[in-house]
């Protein structure tokens, strides 16, 4: 037998075991159905016939997740075959070169989910709660077929796709393209810090963090003793987290609607991805937050501006800053200014004694300007920060600047905005795939009113912890009312 007829023969098995699922939630909403109609509960024999469907559907679950696994298996031995063989093709003298652009796992046929294939009626959300709530298996093929895409097209690991309740539940790349823009407050600075694959399992990292490092010192006399300390070692805990939105949607919208997939997931991706960023920053520790920078322990603050914030001592604040992360340790140093677009703004608005602006556009050609203005007319993060953020302008310091909505404006006594100066080396996120939401559930309905609930969630985990002193920040010490960095007027 071959691989392919091996791989059709899970997949048939897989589809047969869907159907059998099927015939048990089909039970479950008949019954319903009528106690509905009826207006009434169900009586005892019907609550005994639903238990035993329940029952009877989720017991075909494991046995599917079994087979999906054994298609997995397949599906990737016969890419790796078909990758040797290429490769074999390519470096073997006489044998036939694979044409240009040839993958081994994708043919010449269309993505599964596109733009056009919505419009068509074949949508990747619909497709999903056929498939996870209804059990169509030609849904659940277009979904598996999906999942094996996203793979080959190096999109997801096998293991991104396989982390949901639901395995192959990844968002068609037509929407990851568009995923989180700046309708909401974006994710610009969690765009730029380094980023790391989650583990497969445990809700807990553990970064070993030295506390006490070994010495080194000149011997004084020959056969003396040489210099000794002790290394102290301690874990720096990070916890995952799970990050999760919800909406209800009504039934007609999942099986009537075309083109809504794009309206119902992006709305959830771009909330989630604003939270993610949020938590980078005002993280608490608490409520199953992470740390943000704001509540690391040990992170460098500016002293109080003791008068109205001013080109001159706003720049001598962020130099203060500045030195204080370079002066961290060898390795340490400041590679980013993020600030709200209020502060931006007002640093663009100041002028000289001679009524001349302080921050200059690029093709101005500035001299000793406070700062250089990199993309006018920004003030955050680009149209698809998924994969990028917008470096509006450069610091007298050389070191680039980006807007984030997600920091506070709201600190201390004159509800002052914060300016972070970051070595974002050191600042360190834990995400599966490129930071969209990638599992995708379909809760019970409300059968009274035909409402479903769609939810969106993921894991991540960050910390600034590993070198506190890698962050800095100004802004929320001052006291006197106009002191600090209050909100502009314009």
């Amino acid at each position: 037998m071959t691989i392919d007829q091996l791989i059709a023969q899970v997949r048939q098995s897989i589809a047969d075991k869907l159907a059998l699922r099927k015939t048990h939630t089909d039970a479950i909403e008949e019954i319903r159905s009528l106690c509905l109609a009826e207006n009434r509960d169900p009586t005892d024999d019907e609550s005994a016939k639903v238990t035993e469907a329940r029952a009877a559907a989720y017991a075909v679950d494991p046995e599917v997740e079994q087979l999906r696994g054994r298609e997995a298996e397949l599906v990737e031995e016969k890419a790796r075959d078909e990758a040797a063989g290429n490769l074999a093709r390519e470096f073997t003298s006489g044998a036939a070169k694979p044409k240009y652009g040839e993958r081994a796992t994708i043919t010449s046929e269309p993505r599964t989910y596109t733009r056009e294939t919505a419009r068509k009626g074949v949508s990747w959300i619909s497709d999903a709660y056929n498939a996870t709530k209804r059990g169509e298996p030609a849904a659940q093929e277009r979904i598996d077929r999906h999942g094996r895409e996203v793979i080959a097209e190096g999109e997801l690991t096998a293991r991104a796709v396989s982390t949901g309740v639901i395995a192959g539940l990844v968002p068609a790349q037509y929407l990851l393209d568009l995923a989180a823009p700046v309708l909401r407050n974006g994710r610009p600075l969690a765009n730029l810090v380094t980023k790391h694959q989650l583990p497969e399992s445990g809700m807990t990292a553990l970064i070993p963090r030295g506390t006490t490092g070994a010495s080194a010192a000149a011997q004084s006399t020959e056969n003396s003793a040489v210099s000794s300390t002790d290394e102290a070692w301690s874990n720096l805990s990070v916890p995952i987290v799970t990050v999760s939105g919800q909406a209800p949607v009504s039934r007609q919208t999942l099986e009537r609607g075309v083109g809504m997939d794009e309206i119902l997931f992006l709305d959830l991706a771009r909330a989630y991805a604003s939270q993610i960023d949020n938590y980078l920053i005002n993280g608490t520790g608490s409520s199953g937050q992470p740390f943000g920078i704001l509540n690391t322990a040990g992170i460098s603050a500016a002293t109080a501006f003791g008068a109205a914030p001013s080109a001159a001592n706003f720049t001598l604040k962020v130099a203060g800053q500045i030195t204080g992360v370079t002066s961290s340790g060898a390795g340490i140093y400041p590679t980013l200014i993020v600030m709200h677009p209020r502060r931006w703004g007002w640093l663009t608005g100041i002028v000289d004694s001679s009524n001349r602006p302080v921050v200059l556009a690029n093709p101005m050609g500035p001299y000793n300007a406070l700062g250089v203005i990199n993309a006018p007319g920004k003030e955050g993060s680009d149209v698809d920060p998924i994969t990028g953020a917008t470096i509006i302008g450069t610091h007298s310091s050389g070191l680039p600047i980006i807007t984030d909505l997600n920091i506070p404006i709201t600190v201390g006594t004159n509800s002052e905005d914060l300016v972070l100066v970051l070595d974002t080396n050191e600042m360190h996120l834990w995400e599966d795939g490129d930071g969209a939401p990638l599992q995708l559930s379909f809760e019970q309905t409300a059968g009274n009113n035909l409402t479903t609930t769609l939810v969106v969630y993921n894991y991540m985990a960050f910390t600034a912890g590993r070198y506190p002193t890698a962050a800095g920040k100004l802004g929320g010490l001052d006291t006197v009312a106009t002191q600090g960095l209050v909100a502009p007027t314009f």
